[in-house]
């Protein structure tokens, strides 16, 4: 059995200028009050699933498991998993939603969808609760970061299809100031900039280090343009130290982190200002596990553990969903922080649909960009593995990796072999380094696909 992944203690320091009631509720309650109405939030959760789903019906039964024996979240380990692969073949068979659906068609209100990368995008269907408990996971998480009602906020996630919209109603509930703008709208992104209407940016990891080369080619001094807080996420980046430093100099800024799931919720954890890993926001709401990669077994959530995460939705209505693998490959940090939060702290390490091997070695895109951007001002701290269409996950080397550099400056001599070089003492696979230019490397209005297949 395992025990609830935050300690049984309360909050010490003080949280801001408001007094952020979730925050409070969360971080004063006990690990067994907490505990307590996780059980009851899954008891009704499995109640609906009786009712309502075909899919988990099925499912608990062939893998010979009653799912209404099943009383508390720490049992949930018990149980089956569910992977995105189950769910997108659930809605290819019984359209639009799947046989997962928790509640009659005319209660769901909002339908996002995925990208559809690797087939027909994924619906995600919300009922008005749902969407309200969205709302409270990503005030929880914003707020941790050090989001206050009193900042401008411009916003380059884009309010559709994707679920990182929803994020214009988490900075309506805390109450700043918010300037929406387009994903990859550089032009009015600096525009906002240069005219001092913001404070805060929030976008994936790659769009901040974009703009640090825009300045660098415009000449523009960017710390002066005002900008003293960046908030990245839906891609790995922005806890790399070398990418985080680039954009911290490029602005005269602070950089934190925010991390979700769309399935689940856009928005699960928030890093706070002190730096040091990404606070769990999903208490009473979520239920989080770690698994190894290797058995699928459980594995608590201590300091310098690894593992996949997964996730179970309490009080998802329209579409709820039992240990739902992530993919994501998140390491557990160490000891207390001083914000005084208590919930555990990751780092996103990987995905595991992303990992390659060579010749044994496992390796992560995300491994091989941290290893680059510690050649900066040489290069962007952007880079990708290139492999082949069709190939598998097993790669000779040397590893074709293309790296971003800026189009200010000179190539240093011999920096492509520096750099594979480092990737072979660091990651222990040889590289094939190749240097692209940022205007020819492609635009970065969205994310940066650290490994692609040509």
């Amino acid at each position: 059995m395992q025990r609830p992944p935050w300690p049984d203690s309360p909050l010490t320091a003080t949280l801001g200028e408001e007094d952020w009631i979730w925050d409070r509720q969360i971080e004063t309650a006990s690990a067994e009050h907490v505990l307590a109405a996780c059980d009851q939030s899954w008891n009704d959760q499995t109640a609906r699933l009786l009712a309502r789903s075909a899919f988990y019906r099925a499912k608990f039964e062939e893998a010979g498991v009653r799912l209404g024996s099943v009383k508390s979240v720490l049992d949930l380990p018990f149980l089956p998993t569910t992977t995105k692969e189950e769910t997108r073949l659930s809605q290819d068979q019984h359209p639009p939603y799947g046989d997962y659906l928790g509640v009659d068609p005319a209660e769901v209100k909002r339908v996002f969808s995925t990208s559809g990368s690797s087939g027909r995008p994924n619906l995600i269907a919300l009922t008005v609760p749902d969407l309200e408990t969205w709302n409270q996971l990503g005030a929880r998480s914003y707020y941790a970061t050090g989001v206050r009602s009193h900042h401008s906020v411009l916003t380059t996630f884009g309010a559709g299809p994707f679920v990182a919209g929803n994020t214009h109603n988490v900075l309506d509930v805390i109450g700043c100031r918010r300037v929406p703008v387009g994903p990859g709208d550089t032009e009015r992104v600096m525009n906002a900039l240069r005219s001092g209407l913001v404070d805060t940016l929030l976008g994936t990891a790659s769009f901040p280090l974009h703009l640090v080369s825009v300045l660098a080619e415009r000449g523009i001094d960017g710390p002066g343009l005002g900008l003293r807080h960046v908030v990245t996420g839906g891609e790995p980046g922005g806890g790399i130290p070398a990418v985080r430093r680039r954009i911290e100099e490029g602005f005269g800024c602070t950089v934190t982190e925010i991390a979700g799931i769309g399935d689940l919720a856009p928005s699960l954890f928030g890093e706070c200002p002190m730096q040091g890993g990404l606070h769990f926001c999903g208490q009473g709401l979520i239920w989080p596990e770690l698994i190894d990669l290797t058995t699928d077994q459980a594995v608590a959530f201590e300091p310098g553990r690894s593992g996949e995460l997964l996730f179970t939705a309490l009080r998802r209505e329209a579409m709820p969903l039992v240990r739902f693998r992530s993919r994501d490959i998140a390491e557990v940090q160490d000891g207390p922080c001083e914000c005084g939060r208590t919930s555990f702290r990751i780092r996103i390490v990987g995905r595991v649909d992303d990992m390659f091997i060579v010749r044994g070695v496992n390796v992560y895109p995300s491994a091989v960009q941290a290893v680059v951007a510690e050649f900066q001002p040489a290069v962007t701290g952007r880079a990708r593995i290139v492999l082949p269409i069709g190939g598998g996950v097993g790669v000779e080397p040397p590893v074709p990796v293309e790296v971003e550099v800026p189009t200010d400056r000179a190539v240093p001599d011999g920096l492509s072999d520096r750099i594979a070089e480092a990737i072979r003492a660091g990651l222990l696979f040889r590289a094939s380094v190749t240097l692209v230019p940022h205007r020819q490397f492609g635009e970065a209005g969205y994310k940066t696909k650290l490994l692609v297949r040509r």
